[in-house]
């Protein structure tokens, strides 16, 4: 039944948080697919009011260039009137930075906003501390904010709004944006009148649009509904109705029983997925003293005067829970109608410019390393491969001897000029950007390696060395100077290290990085090779870096990583089986490698799928698609042959303090789908112990709070092991499940 279970596991589609925030496809200027069309703050991932100012003053320095250069452009000219450089929907923190840029540059805009100014600070609960987070970055903005209450940061805006005359027009919707026939500008049709403006910026946030019940009786009741608490003291000895599971409906639960009022929480997940522990934690101490209810998996039936009707998700049973008032705290939805009709696109949609990407990939990649293989159609003495041989040229006399230049050379060179250029995009990215050491040594270092170890020594030097000193037992022949390309990737990867007449140099060199110091790097450095020395994790980190926020996410996508263990395994039991067969193929006496018989026969069918699909086509085609690190999470032998010794002896970890504030961005741009902000938001560590981390340090970078941060005093055990799985909280010692109600 346990393999039965694992499997099903495989494909369970039920909800999963993890895979449902899907924001909509920007890029790195933050233009989505409708050109002219911008978004800033939270809807283009961009969390906190600090943050949202800044990216909000950014955005409008962005397009600055381009609204000069098309001022006064006849081609933009409305017979309706005024044409706005550009038009701010929202006027949130994002929404007042990019106006109070508008203002001092000079340009004409507007602010559309379909509540009042701030909206989502108006709804916090009264007195909530706002923390000027990050306290290392600087506030770009006018604007005023500091550390403060909310009311506080209302009365400043609603002050300093006027005196900066920002024409921000509130209780106004936005009901549909197009672009004008014939002109680089858009229509804005609001339910108030139209605008024309040359660009449009969403600065909308993610709260706008309250998800419902959809429950009968949600309209006729309306009245004693609210979607959050703003203010608890409103409150006391009455019957609560929160349907929610996550940090605000559990924070509104605690401040709401605390006031001595009677509250159930309703949430259809089976467990408190979403919350921080504390906040876990303190609705498990209330229901334990019988302040709060708890009915997980139970959905709404009906809302009725003064009761609400539930029902459990799995057997139906119902219950009618009394109800003065009802907290609607599950969050909002993106405008999704609002994007279909003006044409955004979101990430991970198959439309037909997606599966035409895909195919044109696989083309691609299939056909580079079809001819370099080769595979079919591109046998050898083919025409398709004569590319490379004409490329082929005999070096100068160097020391008596010429030597020609194989296609290998300009394949390793054009790998390692892929590696420089991308790579220095992701260094001006993550290293200058966020003005990190960390990323600027980790992406020089990749292109280092690759340059060094990945070309100059294996392609050029070995290369020289190899012809110059002939057959011999320590180099082999020379035409299997491509062992040298060994010295950069290990055993299991580079799988044919032992093979094809090696010389005795590469075998001691193959066993000492396999067996002493991957395992050495992985006690004392985790998966870090794959993200500062290798080649294939050093191509998914540069040419693949613009597309890690699609890397796979979710319970579902962690559970395939099992296929890596699989290829592991077939890899040393191949090696095992060729060797005992053929020993370790030492290069003796011009004695050739056995080409024939099973040995040879496994060997090739190992480099065909293991190679050739699973290390080369098939990742490198899904890197526009799932981003960069397909190969190394899910079929990288040697990456799951470093995780077994970092989770055994390992000492480096990822550790979190109590700041995080589960904006996302940390799990988002995950290459390999870690529920980043799961651990961040509980302040449990994760290492090779509970994930598959290759700790490229992204997470720590993109954190606005600075709440991660590396640490090497954790060891992998299994005390370890245990002491970091997460530990759900019991009522009355039973787990705070679908199955603990009415306790």
């Amino acid at each position: 039944m346990g393999l039965i279970t694992w499997a099903k596991g495989l494909t369970d589609r039920s909800f999963d948080p993890e895979t449902a925030r899907r924001l909509p496809e920007l890029d790195l200027s933050g233009q989505c697919n409708v050109r002219g069309l911008y978004m800033v703050g939270e809807i283009a991932g961009t969390p906190l009011i600090k943050l949202g100012l800044n990216a909000g003053v950014e955005m409008i320095d962005r397009l600055a260039d381009d609204l000069r250069a098309g001022q006064g452009d006849p081609s933009v000219d409305s017979a309706a009137g005024e044409v706005l450089d550009v038009l701010i929907v929202g006027a949130g923190s994002s929404g007042l930075g990019a106006a109070d840029r508008c203002a001092q540059l000079g340009f004409k805009y507007r602010v559309i906003e379909q509540q009042r100014t701030a909206q989502l600070i108006r709804s916090f609960t009264k007195g909530k501390p706002l923390f000027a987070e990050p306290e290392g970055v600087e506030l770009k903005s006018r604007i005023w904010f500091e550390e403060c209450s909310k009311e506080e940061l209302l009365a400043k805006w609603e002050q300093q709004i006027p005196e900066l005359g920002l024409k921000i027009h509130e209780f106004e919707q936005v009901i549909d944006v197009r672009r004008r026939p014939d002109t680089d500008s858009f229509e804005i049709t609001t339910d108030k009148g139209k605008y024309a403006a040359r660009r449009v910026v969403l600065a909308i946030g993610l709260a706008g649009n309250p998800r419902k019940l959809r429950v009968p009786g949600e309209v006729e009741h309306a009245a004693q509904i609210s979607q959050n608490v703003a203010d608890p003291d409103e409150w006391s000895n009455s019957d609560l109705v929160i349907f929610g599971a996550g940090d605000v409906a559990c924070e509104a639960a605690i401040v709401l029983a605390d006031r001595g009022n009677r509250v159930s929480l309703v949430a259809p997940d089976k467990e408190f997925t979403y919350p921080k522990k504390r906040n876990i934690d303190g609705v498990a101490d209330r229901a334990r003293d019988g302040k709060i209810q708890i009915f997980l998996s139970h959905k709404a039936v009906e809302i009725q005067d003064a009761a609400v009707e539930v029902a459990h998700t799995g057997t139906d049973e119902r219950t009618t829970l009394k109800c003065d008032h009802l907290f609607r705290c599950i969050g909002a939805d993106l405008p999704l109608k609002f994007f279909e009709k003006v044409g955004v696109k979101l990430e991970r949609t198959w439309d037909l410019k997606r599966w035409g990407v895909l195919s044109a990939c696989f083309l691609l990649c299939y056909t580079i390393y079809g001819v370099k293989k080769p595979a079919w159609p591109f046998a050898p003495g083919d025409v398709f491969q004569a590319w490379p041989r004409a490329l082929s040229f005999d070096t100068p006399q160097v020391l008596g001897q010429g030597i020609r230049i194989d296609p290998v050379f300009w394949y390793a060179f054009a790998y390692s000029m892929i590696m420089a250029i991308f790579g220095f995009k992701a260094y001006r990215r993550w290293g200058v950007g966020y003005n990190d050491s960390h990323q600027k040594k980790r992406y020089a270092c990749l292109i280092v390696t690759q340059w060094t170890l990945g070309f100059i020594i294996p392609a050029v030097v070995m290369y020289w060395v190899h012809h110059k000193m002939g057959s011999n037992m320590w180099l082999g022949k020379p035409g299997n100077y491509w062992h040298a390309f060994g010295i950069e990737l290990a055993f299991p990867l580079y799988f044919s290290m032992f093979f094809y007449d090696v010389g005795l140099f590469y075998l001691i060199y193959g066993l000492l990085a396999t067996f002493v110091i991957i395992p050495i790097l992985a006690v004392f450095h985790g998966k870090r090779y794959c993200t500062w020395f290798c080649g294939c994790g050093g191509l998914a980190e540069t040419l693949g870096d613009r597309w890690r926020h699609l890397a796979p996410k979710g319970k579902v996508s962690r559970r395939w990583e099992w296929m890596s263990a699989a290829v592991m395994i077939w890899a040393f039991v191949a090696t095992i089986l060729v060797l005992g067969r053929l020993g370790f193929g030492i290069y003796a006496g011009g004695k050739a490698f056995d080409k024939q018989g099973w040995a040879a026969s496994l060997i090739d069918s190992y480099g065909w799928i293991s190679d050739f699909w699973l290390a080369a086509v098939i990742p490198v085609t899904l890197y526009p698609i799932f981003g960069g690190k397909i190969w190394c999470r899910y079929w990288c032998p040697l990456a799951k042959w470093m995780q077994l010794w970092s989770k055994w002896f390992g000492r480096l970890q990822i550790v979190s303090d109590e700041k995080c504030i589960t904006c996302g961005e940390c799990s988002r741009y995950c290459q390999v789908g870690i529920d980043v902000m799961g651990f961040a938001k509980n302040q449990q560590a994760f290492s090779n112990i509970n994930s598959s981390c290759i700790h490229c340090g992204i997470c720590v970078t993109v954190c606005p709070m600075d709440v991660l941060s590396f640490d090497s005093s954790g060891v992998g055990t299994i005390t370890t092991a245990l002491r970091q799985r997460p530990i759900m909280p019991t009522i009355k010692g039973v787990p705070i499940s679908g199955e603990a109600v009415k306790e």
